[in-house]
């Protein structure tokens, strides 16, 4: 069983990472803060951000089973899926429609959603001018300051969405206090595309009883204020970090040096039937193999897993039937775990023992 490089612990699976904790004081803070509010879960390439996102995404929505407390309406974004066979624009109004939809579902007697549609439409056509006005000549932060300070398109939609975000707080039919959109994959845009993502959901949804969660590369996204602020340098850091702290009130780093790799590698290891009793391999030994090789990126731990799974298949193939490719020598798991390790780490070192097995006779 190979593992998908991209998929994200479900929002109810065994927490292999040991980051309940972090998603336990985020959802609080989440429950307790005022709004409008805007959290960056901000980390590298498969350092978990999604997998962090889905455990607070249930632990809200097993809190809405509770009699005595307000619900929360959640609504899932994923950006880079809207982005696909589309302009950064449509993206953009796919996005917001979703939303829209979304909050639709609360109460769809609400009277004014069918005004929040129609001045959505109306923006639509303001969001489009975005792109019609790069191919115009105009830069992208011109024609975007010039759709957010449209008083017939932005203006109108953020105006109609807070009376209906309102309405649906206020409404005596159910118990929605706060609307929690997760925005996933933000980094997976162009990052040019995803700063005007940003800036835009950031002025449309700025309205009480809104909290965005956001999943984020800040040093991919960040590519994307180029145009902006010029090539990033010591000198102009600032400028960058006070583009995200105007839209980001709540920074949030993924937690990978605390992360649990014994365990995450384990369960792994487990899951491809790699070696016959997984409680006897050497657990803190495991974590030394992959912090100094290829880290604890999660990701990056998948590969290292699915190379053990080939290796695993080969050796099947030349046993023969009989063999089951189960490893049940400690010592020799151990040793084809660390070599693999190095293989993916540092191929240049794995050769030389390739090469030169013998290598108590190294000079």
């Amino acid at each position: 069983m190979f593992l998908e490089f991209d998929e994200p612990l479900e929002k109810r699976g065994e927490d292999s990472l040991k980051i309940k904790k972090y998603s336990n004081a985020l959802v609080t803070f989440i429950k307790n803060s005022l709004t409008p509010m805007t959290i960056g879960i901000q980390g590298s390439w498969g350092s978990g951000k999604t997998s962090l996102l889905n455990t607070i995404y249930a632990q809200l929505d097993d809190a809405n089973e509770h009699v005595d407390s307000k619900d929360f309406k959640i609504i899932w974004i994923n950006s880079w899926e809207n982005s696909l066979m589309a302009t950064p624009e449509e993206a953009l109004i796919k996005i917001i429609n979703e939303i829209i939809n979304g909050l639709n579902e609360v109460d769809p007697s609400l009277t004014n959603i069918q005004k929040v549609k129609d001045a959505a439409t109306v923006a639509a056509k303001g969001i489009l001018r975005v792109g019609a006005g790069i191919l115009g000549g105009q830069t992208g932060g011109q024609v975007v300051t010039e759709v957010l300070e449209s008083t017939n398109s932005i203006k109108q939609l953020r105006e109609q969405l807070s009376q209906l975000v309102n309405a649906i707080r206020e409404s005596n039919s159910q118990r929605v206090d706060k609307i929690v959109i997760f925005v996933d994959d933000l980094d997976r845009v162009d990052p040019p595309e995803a700063v005007k993502i940003l800036e835009l959901l950031k002025n449309i949804f700025n309205i009480p009883g809104c909290i965005f969660v956001l999943a984020i590369d800040y040093d991919v996204v960040i590519k994307g204020l180029k145009d902006k602020f010029g090539e990033r340098t010591p000198e102009n850091e600032y400028e960058f970090r006070a583009f995200f702290d105007k839209i980001i009130q709540l920074p949030f780093t993924m937690p990978m040096g605390n992360y649990d790799i014994a365990n995450y590698v384990l369960g792994l290891l487990d899951k491809i039937n790699f070696y016959d009793g997984k409680e006897d391999l050497d657990s803190d030994l495991i974590n030394q193999f992959v912090t100094k090789s290829i880290g604890g990126n999660p990701r990056s731990i998948k590969r290292l897993i699915n190379s053990l799974e080939l290796i695993k298949i080969l050796n099947d193939k030349e046993a023969g039937e009989d063999f089951d490719g189960v490893i049940r020598d400690k010592d020799i798991a151990m040793v084809m775990f660390a070599m693999v390790c190095l293989q993916i780490a540092h191929p240049e070192i794995y050769q030389l023992f390739a090469d030169n097995p013998n290598f108590r006779e190294w000079n």
